[in-house]
């Protein structure tokens, strides 16, 4: 049977689980329903209760809040558009990615989707507010922005998602090759985005809609990660399109969630998450390869 924390892992982060009253609820939630029921019900709740909005209000709300990490140079570089998982930003995560792709000559440009809505993360985590399929719509509002830096190399994006922000890369992926909107929004923006995203690195989410956009993606799951089951992707992968651009898994033996935070939160902490280096600069490479084989 699969594991409660599989239907639950898709949208929460191991913050999500800092009560035992969460748990028991959410538990409660999947264990009368099936994996699918329980998305349609979220994505249902989500487009009853999300305002309409637009990408300027979108831009408007972010912008102000973003953290950009970017290396001396006299010409736009690869930027890396990066989102935080459910429990919100965490400066000494990305800066220590910021360190490694800054020393390579690539930006980083970091995005919190919290700040400038007042969402506090447990609203996130407990699916009150701000669902992938709604969130969505902040990588596509970035990616438009972005065009108009000067240090950023439009034509070389990357998307780095963790948790909650990987699961809402995959919703993007799926949105670009239906041409659907987010949740939010009258209609799919034009923003060019498979023209812009050259890749797409997504860790410890999980494997949703299928895609088809060319975009070349890999998914780095830990095996001892307590809220994803990593035989969802790996199911998936077979049927993976050959009309879309290559997904690679990338499964790191006992590892758990958050792997790569050098500097987790007590709640990862309290969930057994431990940093796991080896794991962290194998994936650093395989991102550091994609990029450098997009120039």
């Amino acid at each position: 049977m699969i594991r409660v924390f599989l239907l639950l892992s898709m949208l929460l982060g191991s913050q999500a689980f800092a009560s035992d009253k969460s748990r028991e609820e959410l538990e409660d939630v999947v264990e009368e329903g099936s994996l699918e029921s329980f998305v349609a019900k979220a994505i249902a709740h989500a487009k009853a209760t999300v305002k309409p909005t637009s990408m300027e209000a979108i831009s408007q709300q972010l912008r102000p809040f973003d953290q950009a990490y970017f290396p001396e140079s006299d010409k736009p570089v690869p930027t890396v558009l990066f989102f935080h998982g459910c429990s919100g930003p965490t400066a000494s995560h990305e800066q220590d990615w910021a360190k490694r792709f800054n020393a390579e000559g690539i930006g980083v440009i970091a995005v919190d989707s919290y700040e400038g809505r007042g969402i506090d993360w447990q609203q996130a985590c407990n699916m009150q507010a701000m669902t992938p399929w709604q969130r969505s719509a902040d990588i596509l509002a970035t990616i438009e922005d972005v065009k108009a830096d000067p240090r950023v190399d439009a034509e070389q994006l990357y998307l780095a998602g963790f948790s909650h922000g990987a699961v809402t890369i995959w919703a993007a992926l799926a949105q670009a090759s239906s041409q659907s909107a987010p949740i939010g929004l009258a209609e799919w923006p034009e923003v060019g985005f498979e023209r812009h995203v050259q890749g797409a690195f997504m860790f410890y989410g999980t494997c949703m809609q299928p895609w088809t956009v060319d975009v070349e993606a890999v998914a780095f799951l830990a095996e001892d990660d307590r809220y994803i089951e990593e035989e969802v992707c790996q199911a998936y992968l077979p049927n993976h399109s050959q009309q879309a651009g290559e997904l690679r898994l990338k499964l790191y033996e006992g590892a758990t969630h958050t792997f790569d935070h050098a500097k987790p939160n007590q709640a990862n902490i309290e969930a057994g998450s431990k940093y796991d280096p080896v794991a962290t600069e194998d994936a650093w490479q395989t991102m550091l390869a994609v990029i450098k084989g997009g120039r």
